[in-house]
């Protein structure tokens, strides 16, 4: 059961930071460098493309990722949360769902840019430069706890 969770949460965790990464770093600041139009159609197509995918690898990583940590006896009780161990697992949970929400509510925000051609290249510009940040950012924060653990540097 160990070695299934964490290849699960090894390839989903895989699959949701490198489409995060991706997003943030070559698509977004991509669609904001084109008109409105063209962007949206692009966010769009890709909405449908990769939604599902990226919905599910990041939901499966949080899920797996708790269920990983007790499974493999790390976290036996609540208690074991407070331990070394226990906190770095909190810190990579509590760092992906900002990302991700900061992620969303950037999306949200580009989304609402392309009814504004006039206004769209500013702030799809910002957007795209804030979401780089945060993502690039939070993503190289859990790949460095995760590679801390994996060592037992803790």
């Amino acid at each position: 059961m160990l070695t299934l969770t964490h290849l699960l949460h090894l390839i989903v965790g895989v699959t949701w930071a490198g489409g995060n990464l991706f997003f943030a770093l070559c698509l977004m600041p991509a669609m904001a460098r084109r008109p409105a139009d063209e962007a949206h159609a692009l966010f769009e197509g890709i909405g449908r493309a990769a939604g599902l995918v990226m919905g599910v690898s990041g939901a499966l990583v949080l899920i797996t990722g708790p269920i990983r940590a007790v499974v493999g006896g790390g976290i036996g009780a609540v208690s074991d949360v407070f331990t070394p161990y226990g906190l770095m697992v909190l810190a990579s949970f509590v760092i992906a769902v900002a990302v991700a929400g900061i992620d969303g509510a950037s999306r949200g925000r580009l989304r609402r840019a392309f009814d504004n051609p006039a206004t769209y290249p500013a702030v799809a510009g910002a957007v795209a430069r804030r979401n780089a940040w945060v993502t690039s950012i939070g993503m190289l924060a859990v790949i460095l706890i995760m590679g801390a653990m994996g060592l037992g540097l803790y």
